[in-house]
């Protein structure tokens, strides 16, 4: 807000953002904005921190529910050229304090199920893919000797494969927050790879929140045609590697945050079926 009768520019404005008293980090960003004469302007400024370099800054950081974050600002502003011979420029200094969760969430996968399609799934796919002289009986019994694990023939995988019948697959997805901080996920949005091949992707709502912990109940189908040398090498060594990415809003304590937080998630573990 500028409420004096001359305009002026922004040279830069710098920051230093401490949590706990410790520098986490100082720059400086040119910004050049104009405020008018009796007007005001608003210039948004993005800061980015990680929890990561928090956590390497709080040495009892898994034990804290929040932290203390303070950020010192200063805004120059150059003053008029028949000034210089005293002063070029002037700095007005701010301080703003906030509260931030302390958050280090860790996901596991859980009772992971493949179902086998039914008959008549299997019998709409062989209309639809115009192979109505496949027996729909052998079909479902190739299908049911693959996820229980018995020894399949490369001959009998390219059958399943050249067809488009759904799979059931159901899993639960296990939030932890380890630190004291109470997080509710609201919803999930999600990749699900098994050995590199990716074979699920959508959206759920249904979380249990517990302290804590959260669990997040999947289910979802792919199709036969997914069916690739990775994903048969799974379903026959009952186990295998997964990678579960996407993001989650995330609600806090509102003295924290009102509005939900959109938190992104990588991760990759080795899981067996159930």
């Amino acid at each position: 807000d500028n409420p004096y009768p001359v305009g002026f520019k922004l040279q830069d404005v710098g920051f230093t953002v401490k949590v706990e008293g410790n520098q986490l980090l100082k720059t400086r960003t040119p910004k050049g904005v104009t405020v008018k004469a009796g007007g005001s302007e608003l210039t948004p400024v993005k800061v980015t921190i990680t929890y990561a370099d928090i956590m390497r800054l709080i040495k009892d950081y898994t034990a804290r529910e929040d932290l203390a974050c303070v950020i010192d600002i200063d805004i120059v502003i150059p003053l008029p050229r028949a000034l210089h011979a005293i002063k070029k420029s002037i700095t007005f200094n701010y301080t703003v304090q906030k509260k931030i969760p302390a958050l280090k969430p860790s996901f596991g996968i859980a009772n992971f199920e493949v179902k086998a399609p039914t008959i008549d799934e299997i019998k709409r796919s062989l209309v639809n893919t115009g192979k109505k002289n496949i027996e729909p009986g052998r079909l479902l019994n190739m299908f049911q000797g693959l996820l229980d694990g018995r020894k399949t023939s490369p001959a009998d995988i390219l059958d399943l494969t050249s067809l488009d019948v759904p799979l059931g697959v159901s899993f639960d997805v296990e939030v932890k927050n380890n630190t004291k901080a109470r997080l509710q996920f609201r919803d999930l949005v999600y990749d699900f790879s098994i050995n590199d091949a990716k074979i699920l992707a959508g959206t759920t709502g249904k979380t249990v929140n517990e302290g804590n912990r959260s669990v997040i109940r999947i289910a979802n189908t792919f199709s036969s045609k997914a069916l690739g040398k990775s994903i048969v090498n799974f379903l026959a060594n009952r186990k295998g590697a997964y990678q579960f990415k996407g993001y989650s809003s995330v609600k806090f304590p509102d003295e924290i945050k009102t509005s939900p937080l959109k938190l992104d998630f990588d991760e990759k573990g080795q899981f067996a079926i159930k």
